[in-house]
């Protein structure tokens, strides 16, 4: 009996609240709010990205740009990418070889990108920013044709891979048209299928400085 007196308690409280509900907010005056209606602002952006953070425990830097929509000043929409523009160097095993030797790794990522912008119009705000979508890895060895020093370097092995990267940024509104972002993003890599490096390898947290420009 209690438990039934509960649910028609629970009953009568969400049907009362219902009803105020539709008393109050006729759907016939009101238009279902979606992000992409008519009466959002709508405007584009473009920014470069500068990150750097430890990759196979060797400080290395990435580049990247990343442009789209900013719906209503705080919800963002674009695409991204990024790639490795330092030399990572470390000991690793080629094929067919039993002493390790000097090895080098390249890649790059991009993908998607999600967000949201607490507080825009302050001079000084929070953004956060979502990168998700797939990227590729090698492994070089820069000596591999010692006969050949005009062209010595050769791919070891390759992979690709998922990455997902959370980030946070301390934003100034430096003019109307450019913003200065400084914040930490967190790399999370997954699939990669080498012998020499491994996910946890290359995942990590990064620094970041943002180049941001658009119609904010």
């Amino acid at each position: 009996m209690k438990k039934l007196a509960y649910l028609i308690l629970i009953f009568c409280t969400v049907t009362s609240f219902g009803q105020r509900y539709m008393d109050t907010n006729d759907p016939k005056d009101e238009e279902v709010k979606s992000l992409l209606s008519k009466k959002n602002d709508l405007n584009a952006f473009g920014a470069l990205d500068l990150k750097i953070g430890d990759l196979m425990g060797e400080r290395g830097m990435l580049v990247g740009a990343y442009g789209g929509f900013i719906i209503n000043r705080r919800y963002l929409f674009g695409v991204a990418g990024y790639g490795l523009v330092t030399a990572i160097e470390f000991d690793g095993l080629v094929p067919g070889q039993t002493e390790p030797k000097q090895l080098n790794l390249h890649g790059g990522y991009g993908g998607i990108l999600i967000g949201g912008t607490i507080a825009p119009r302050e001079l000084i705000h929070i953004s956060i920013p979502v990168v998700l979508g797939a990227g590729t890895m090698e492994v070089v060895d820069k000596d591999y044709f010692v006969n050949n020093p005009a062209d010595s370097e050769f791919t070891i092995e390759n992979s690709v891979f998922f990455v997902a990267e959370p980030g946070i940024e301390v934003e100034f509104n430096i003019t109307k048209y450019f913003r200065l972002g400084a914040g930490m993003t967190y790399r999370y890599i997954s699939g990669t299928e080498l012998e020499n490096v491994k996910d946890e390898d290359v995942s990590g947290t990064t620094a970041m400085i943002s180049f941001r420009f658009g119609r904010f």
